[in-house]
């Protein structure tokens, strides 16, 4: 039996098997069909490909609704995907250890007051007072693709600006495993590679590229570090187009080839073939 790891000091708690009272904590049945699937998957863990198609097969449903139970699971249990060649595989591994109950932690009062305070939404501007809007606390990054609760994730933004963005970055959500995994690179250059890697020669966003950039560390330049990729030998290119969610004209990005990435420093190897570096040209 597969064990979850230890909470504030209790005694891991074994998952329950399928048909479990224990899994009443679930929203439907849909949920609890997907829970046993990869309880009965843990030796073998499923690509999402395969979760789709049997849950395609069970209920008739479309893969975004798929990939959105998958996110509700996980505010219950620990679903971790593992890379596998070039597929990530979902493993049941246990309870979740955000909370006793194995659902997410709240914001604090005071986190939400301190987000708020600039009263102001940082997307479209508006304010309360003003214009009558309703502020909320939003994540920069979404938790589904491994952004946190630190303040320097979150932001003001208005119901309505809010609501929007919800609706963009769920267009990528069936990417959210391939997003979290670029993420976790410490340099900015391979996360922006990482990312663009994952979409498998799909056009990628600019506004998307930017988060991903950014999130160790802001990057005000993100675009430099994406054309400075092209010194290790990447082929990119871009495109401008309307954003048929938005509406707003966006910059698209695809990488056409790529070169595995240097031993060391990414930043370093970048400036030892820059030919507009000084130390370069003296070297000559």
């Amino acid at each position: 039996m597969i064990w979850a790891g230890e909470y504030d000091g209790m005694e891991e708690r074994p998952l329950p098997s399928p048909g479990s009272p224990e899994l009443d904590v679930l929203p439907t049945e849909a949920h609890k069909l997907l829970y046993a699937y990869l309880y009965e998957r843990r030796a073998d863990p499923p690509t999402m490909r395969e979760i789709r198609a049997y849950l395609a097969k069970k209920l008739g449903e479309a893969p975004a609704q798929t990939d959105r139970r998958v996110r509700d699971l996980r505010d219950h249990f620990e679903v971790p995907a593992v890379r596998s060649g070039r597929d990530y595989r979902y493993t049941l591994t246990g309870w979740s250890k955000v909370k006793k109950d194995g659902s997410r932690k709240g914001l604090s009062s005071r986190v939400r007051a301190e987000v708020l305070a600039p009263k102001r939404c940082a997307q479209c501007g508006r304010t309360p007072l003003d214009h009558g809007v309703v502020l909320v606390v939003d994540h920069k990054v979404p938790r589904d693709w491994g952004g946190t609760d630190d303040i320097d994730n979150l932001q003001p933004l208005c119901e309505e600006c809010n609501s929007g963005k919800k609706a963009f970055y769920a267009t990528y959500d069936h990417y959210a495993d391939e997003i979290a995994a670029a993420a976790t690179h410490p340099e900015p250059h391979g996360r922006i590679g990482e990312l663009l890697k994952a979409f498998h020669g799909d056009w990628v966003p600019s506004s998307l590229v930017g988060v991903v950039a950014s999130m160790q560390q802001y990057q005000e330049d993100w675009q430099k570090r994406l054309r400075e990729l092209r010194l290790l030998g990447w082929s990119i290119v871009s495109t401008r187009a309307k954003d048929s969610t938005t509406g707003r004209v966006n910059t698209w990005y695809r990488v056409e080839r790529w070169e595995p990435w240097p031993e060391g420093s990414i930043r370093a190897e970048v400036a030892r073939r820059d030919p507009s570096n000084k130390r370069n040209k003296r070297k000559d």
